[in-house]
C-alpha cells in the first residue's frame, strides 16, 4: 500500500505534484464498476428477487428497506468522520478499499442466495443478510470519493477522473441491465434462484480482487498530518463547516433528488418491462440501446464542459430528465411504445453522458471550498454524506416502490389488471419527475472553474507553510 505523504515527489511552483499517470487514474475509478454493479443489482433486482424467488410479501420488504436504510444513513456520517480522524502507515483512505470490499462482496452473495428454510426462516435470513449488505453498501464508496482531493488538485485531472469513473459506472450498470437476466438463467440451468447466487458469488470474487488492486495502486499526496498538540475537530465542528458551505448543500439536494428519482424507476423497471410489454428481455435491450449515446456523451463531455461550464452542463441533464419523464404515460404496450422507450433512453443517455463527469468534478471542489473556508480537511466526512444521501434515498425509493406495488394491486407471476399496468407507468414516469424536480437547485451552484483554481492555489500556499 502506498504512503499517504507521497515522499520524494517534486512539487512545482503552484504546489502541485506531477500529473497522474493513467494507471493511477484507473486505480482511483476502477472500483466504480463493482460498486455500481452491487448498487444497481439492489435497486433493480432485490425487490424482484424477494417477491418472486424468496416469496416474501412486498409490504414486509417495504418495511425492511425503509428501516434498514434509514439506520444505515444515520451511521454513515460517523464512519466518514472516523476516516478523517484515523490514519494508518499505508494511507488515510486507501486501506479502506480492501477492509470494506471483502465483507461487502461476501454479504452481497449471501443476500442473493435462497436458503433451504421455512417461510419464516427465509424472512429472518433476508433481514440478517440484507442488514449487513446494506450497511457495507452505504459506506463502500466513501474512501474512493474522499481520496480524490488527496490525490490531485487539478480541475482538468478531476474531470478526466470523473470521465473514466463514469465509464466504469456505465460498465457496472451495463452488466446489470444487459447481463443479469441471461446470466442468472444460464448459471441456474432452470433454477433461477441458484443462478442468482452463482452470479453474485462471481461478482464477489471480482469485487475483492479490484479492492485489493486499488489499495495498492492509489497514492495519497495532499494529506497534511495534524500537529500532535492539535485536537481533531469535533463532530459538531465538522457539521458546522460542512453545512455552512452552500455548494455542499446544493450538491446534496441534487444528489438526493437524482437518487430517489432513479431509485423508484429502477425498483419497478423489470416489473414494467415484464408485465406491461410482456418482455423481460427489455432490461438487456434498453441497457444496450442506452450505452452508445451515453459513451458518445462521455467522450465529448470535456468539450461541452469547457464550452458551457460545470453547472450548465449538469443543469441540461436535469431539464431533459424532467421533460422526458411524463412521456412514459403515453407509451402503448406495443412496438410503438417500445420505440418511444428507446427514443427517451437515447436522449437521456446522451445528455447524461455530458453531465455525469461534470457532476463528478463538483464534490471535490466543494470539499476544497470547505477546507479553504474553515481550515478543516473533511474529505471523508463530506463524502460520507454522499453515502448518507444515497442510502436514505434508496430506503425511501425502495419502500415507495415496494409499497406502491401493493397499492396498485401487483400480484407476482400473473397477468396484471389494467389499473395495475397504468400504475406501473405512473411509477416509472410521473413519480420520478415529482422527486427529480428538486435537482433544479443546481442553478445556484456558482462555484466557477476560475474560483476553484484560485482556491487550489491558496490551499497549495497553506500546505507549503504547514
Amino acid at each position: 500500500m502506498a504512503s499517504a505523504e507521497g515522499i520524494g515527489q517534486e512539487v512545482n511552483d503552484e504546489g502541485e505534484r506531477p500529473r497522474l499517470k493513467l494507471g493511477e487514474k484507473l486505480g482511483l475509478v476502477i472500483g466504480n464498476a463493482p460498486n455500481t454493479f452491487h448498487y444497481q443489482i439492489i435497486q433493480m433486482y432485490l425487490l424482484f428477487f424477494y417477491t418472486d424467488f424468496m416469496k416474501i410479501s412486498p409490504a414486509f420488504i417495504a418495511a425492511l428497506f425503509l428501516f434498514t436504510r434509514i439506520v444505515d444513513a444515520l451511521l454513515v456520517p460517523f464512519f466518514g468522520a472516523m476516516l478523517d480522524k484515523v490514519s494508518t502507515p499505508w494511507g488515510k483512505y486507501t486501506p479502506w478499499f480492501l477492509i470494506l470490499g471483502v465483507p461487502f462482496a461476501i454479504s452481497g452473495w449471501l443476500t442473493f442466495t435462497v436458503p433451504d428454510l421455512s417461510e419464516s426462516g427465509k424472512m429472518v435470513y433476508a433481514v440478517v443478510t440484507y442488514v449487513i449488505y446494506s450497511l457495507f453498501s452505504s459506506v463502500i464508496t466513501i474512501p474512493s470519493q474522499a481520496v480524490i482531493p488527496a490525490v490531485t488538485k487539478r480541475i482538468e485531472e478531476r474531470i478526466t477522473i470523473a470521465q473514466l469513473g463514469f465509464l466504469f459506472i456505465l460498465f457496472g450498470a451495463l452488466i446489470v441491465q444487459v447481463g443479469t437476466v441471461p446470466l442468472y438463467k444460464a448459471l441456474g440451468g432452470g433454477d433461477d434462484g441458484k443462478g442468482f447466487s452463482l452470479l453474485m458469488a462471481s461478482a464477489a470474487v471480482i469485487t475483492i480482487a479490484i479492492s485489493a488492486y486499488q489499495s495498492v495502486r492509489v497514492k495519497e499526496r495532499y494529506i497534511v498530518a495534524a500537529k500532535k498538540d492539535k485536537k481533531s475537530p469535533s463532530y459538531k465542528q465538522m457539521l458546522a463547516a460542512t453545512f455552512s458551505n452552500k455548494y455542499a448543500i446544493i450538491l446534496y439536494v441534487y444528489l438526493f433528488s437524482n437518487a430517489i428519482s432513479s431509485g423508484i424507476r429502477s425498483g419497478v423497471q423489470i416489473h414494467f418491462y415484464k408485465y406491461f410489454f410482456n418482455n423481460e428481455g427489455l432490461m438487456a435491450i434498453i441497457g444496450i440501446v442506452i450505452l452508445i449515446p451515453t459513451l458518445v456523451g462521455v467522450a465529448f463531455s470535456q468539450r461541452v464542459i469547457r464550452r458551457f461550464g460545470l453547472r450548465n452542463t449538469v443543469l441540461s441533464g436535469v431539464i431533459v430528465n424532467l421533460i422526458t419523464c411524463p412521456l412514459f404515460l403515453f407509451m402503448p404496450p406495443n412496438t410503438t411504445g417500445i420505440l418511444m422507450l428507446i427514443a427517451v433512453s437515447v436522449i437521456t443517455g446522451l445528455i447524461g453522458g455530458f453531465a455525469s463527469p461534470a457532476q463528478g468534478a463538483m464534490m471535490p471542489a466543494a470539499i476544497d471550498y470547505t477546507e479553504w473556508k474553515s481550515g478543516l480537511n473533511l474529505n471523508g466526512f463530506m463524502s460520507s454524506f454522499n453515502g448518507f444521501i444515497q442510502t436514505f434515498a434508496t430506503a425511501l425509493s425502495g419502500a415507495i416502490a415496494a409499497g406502491a406495488l401493493t397499492i396498485i394491486g401487483y400480484i407476482p407471476g400473473v397477468e396484471q389488471s389494467e389499473g395495475t399496468l397504468f400504475g406501473l407507468k405512473v411509477l416509472v414516469g410521473v413519480l420520478p419527475a415529482v422527486f427529480g424536480v428538486f435537482a433544479i437547485c443546481m442553478i445556484w451552484f456558482d462555484l466557477t472553474e476560475e474560483k476553484q483554481s484560485h482556491i487550489s492555489k491558496e490551499l497549495a500556499e497553506r500546505r507549503r507553510n504547514a
